[in-house]
């Protein structure tokens, strides 16, 4: 076929359509000539703003003198591999479209505008049809749709690839024989938030095949722009279950649109806004770029929060309302953290460690360093008989009344205990972790060592009665149980009920007893008791 007389070739960024009606105006064609002059080579105009037929783009060529890469390069194949999944769609099919549809957020007609960029060029650009593109970067101001004329989105023509004209007016058909007359390079725009502006900046680089920093580590640009995609459904499904619009300021128009249109499948069709859809997307943007994970979650946290309990879990509900990504399966994990049971929390942080290493309770200065926060009740022993537990846990140990006996108590004592703390604290399974870890890298030497060491104190009285005629005259003969006892708790890190000076659990009486004991010991006292234990243990105790 020859070529057109009046030939050209599309400008940077400019979109194949909106170049061909200028083909067709400076021909002097109408656009369904033209048209019908890419069909004579038994190609199609089928998806042509998308994905065109290879038959066409040579005819377009061999017409127009445009190479070929340019031609595709005004089309939305060309944010193929970023921004959108073109796989599957077939031009000489046309129900190939669904499997590209049915991967959401996929627009086969119409396109958004900025009015100053048509102002000044007059041009409609490629990269305005994709609904992740909301603000112009040129102007800092938000993309227009849908047109104030006909209420549709531009370029929305069902049944013809081109408009009826070329320039900057709407020419959507409304009716039998008008279009719209709009002339869009004339309408106001809005001013872009800023944070908006860098979230459409980070955007049109990763559309150029650029990797993106994402929760701190570079990601893919198909990966960031698919996860920033998946997260904003999620987030679109969240705000319609919230009634706290603090939480954003598109959280009430989400809910108004929900209630209007009935829909809440937003993983296959954005906001009708622009405004409203680049909060949401700037606001998924701004959680997965966070410096880590723990404070991208910290920031889905909130959102969390409204997800409905029922039948089904919190990750369940979650993962049913949009795409759960490698990234999206890490930051949503991190979040629902405070939700999950702690033995769930802590069989995902196991490590490998010799069990002897353990206390039965954690030693009071650790306890104090690291772990008073994460309680709101003042159950010293407790706490830490427990925290030792986690410990055990962390090391192999299935069960509360495993973590128990492997510390050398009963095990309906590690299930008791255990759910008293849960029920009253629910320390944060996250901030319990981080605790434990420090306070596991504190500990040193053999807890078992150190146990038999006063368990070998109990047949003997002769170095209780030295000790008490230095450090503390007139004690009695029968706070020698004490004596043991506080060693069991202090040197070997023992619990007070399970101390060897006692034959059976001790009474209420014989408790405040030795707490009287342990808290008149004069530091002079104490340090003798604990020195006494440090010299056996060169030697072994006797």
């Amino acid at each position: 076929m020859s070529g057109l007389p009046v030939r050209s070739q599309p400008a940077a960024d400019q979109c194949v359509t909106d170049w061909l009606e200028h083909v067709a105006e400076d021909n002097g064609l109408l656009t369904t000539q033209l048209e019908s002059a890419l069909r004579r080579d038994g190609g199609t105009t089928r998806f042509l703003a998308v994905k065109p037929d290879p038959r066409t783009v040579t005819t377009i060529t061999n017409l127009t003198g445009a190479p070929q890469a340019k031609v595709t390069a005004g089309t939305l194949s060309r944010f193929d591999g970023t921004a959108v999944d073109l796989d599957g769609l077939d031009p000489r099919r046309w129900s190939s479209w669904r499997t590209v549809a049915g991967r959401g957020w996929f627009r086969l007609r119409g396109t958004a505008a900025c009015p100053a960029c048509l102002a000044a060029t007059g041009l409609w650009r490629t990269a305005w049809r994709l609904p992740t593109v909301t603000v112009c970067i040129e102007h800092s101001c938000y993309l227009l749709e849908p047109c104030p004329g006909c209420g549709r989105r531009f370029a929305d023509h069902p049944h013809e690839p081109l408009r009826h004209g070329a320039g900057t007016r709407c020419l959507n058909p409304i009716g039998e024989r008008a279009v719209c007359d709009v002339d869009v390079a004339t309408l106001g725009t809005t001013t872009a938030d800023a944070d908006d502006v860098t979230r459409q900046e980070r955007h049109d680089l990763a559309c150029t095949g650029t990797a993106v920093l994402t929760l701190g580590e570079l990601s893919p640009a198909k990966e960031y722009l698919a996860d920033v995609r998946h997260l904003a459904v999620l987030l679109l499904h969240l705000a319609t279950q919230s009634h706290d619009n603090r939480l954003a300021s598109w959280v009430d128009p989400i809910r108004k649109e929900a209630r209007e249109t009935g829909r809440a499948r937003w993983h296959l069709s954005p906001p009708t806004d622009p405004l409203v859809r680049s909060g949401v997307l700037t606001t998924a943007d701004h959680i997965l770029t966070a410096p880590t994970v723990h404070e991208a979650a910290d920031l889905l946290a909130p959102w969390i929060e409204t997800a409905p309990t029922g039948t089904e879990s919190r990750l369940a509900w979650l993962a049913d309302r949009t795409t759960m990504t490698p990234a999206l399966t890490r930051l949503t994990m991190a979040a629902l953290a405070p939700h999950q049971r702690i033995s769930t929390h802590l069989r995902r942080t196991n490590t490998s460690g010799d069990p002897a290493r353990i206390p039965q309770v954690v030693p009071e200065p650790l306890y104090r360093r690291h772990a008073t926060h994460l309680f709101t009740t003042d159950k010293g022993e407790t706490n830490r008989l427990f925290l030792s537990m986690c410990l055990a846990r962390q090391t192999g140990a299935a069960t509360w009344a495993d973590a128990a006996e492997l510390l050398g108590l009963d095990g309906d004592l590690g299930t008791r205990t255990a759910r008293s703390v849960s029920a009253r604290s629910r320390p944060d399974p996250r901030h319990l972790a981080t605790a434990v870890d420090m306070i596991r890298a504190s500990l040193t030497g053999s807890y078992r060592e150190r146990e038999q060491q006063v368990r070998a104190l109990t047949g003997s009285d002769a170095w209780f009665e030295r000790w008490a005629d230095e450090q503390r005259p007139g004690t009695r003969a029968t706070s020698h149980p004490y004596a043991v006892t506080y060693l069991w708790c202090v040197h070997a890190g023992g619990l007070s009920s399970s101390s060897p000076a006692w034959a059976t659990p001790p009474p209420r009486l014989v408790r405040v007893a030795y707490r009287q004991f342990a808290a008149s010991l004069r530091p002079p006292a104490a340090a003798a008791l604990l020195a006494l234990m440090r010299s056996r243990s060169g030697g072994g105790a006797a």
